[in-house]
C-alpha cells in the first residue's frame, strides 16, 4: 500500500514539474512573441516610411516632367502666337501711320 502511495506522490511531483516547465516554456514563448512583434512593428514602420518617401519622390519627379512638358507646349504656342502677331504688326503700324499722316486720328 505504501508503494502505491509513494507511486502516486511521485506521479504528482512529476506532474507538478511538467506543469512548472510548461508554464516557464509558455512564458518564454510569450516573451519571444512580444519581442518579435516589436521587431516586426519597427521593420514595418521603416518599410512604410521608405515606401512613402519613394512614392513622394516618384510623384514629384512625375509632376516635374508633366510641368516641363506643359511649359514646353505653352512656350511653343506662345511663340507661334507672337510670330503671328509680329507678322501682322507691319500692317497695323502702317495703318496707324497712314491715319496720322492723313489726319484721320
Amino acid at each position: 500500500m505504501q508503494e502505491i502511495i509513494n507511486s502516486i506522490n511521485e506521479a504528482e511531483e512529476k506532474a507538478a514539474e511538467i506543469k512548472a516547465a510548461a508554464i516557464k516554456k509558455a512564458a518564454e514563448i510569450a516573451e519571444n512573441a512580444e519581442n518579435r512583434s516589436a521587431e516586426i512593428l519597427a521593420l514595418s514602420e521603416a518599410e512604410c516610411k521608405a515606401l512613402r518617401e519613394k512614392s513622394i519622390k516618384t510623384a514629384k519627379e512625375q509632376a516635374r516632367k508633366n510641368y516641363e512638358s506643359e511649359i514646353t507646349v505653352k512656350r511653343a504656342e506662345s511663340a507661334q502666337y507672337r510670330a503671328e502677331r509680329i507678322k501682322n504688326i507691319d500692317k497695323i503700324v502702317n495703318d496707324i501711320v497712314r491715319r496720322i499722316t492723313r489726319g484721320g486720328c
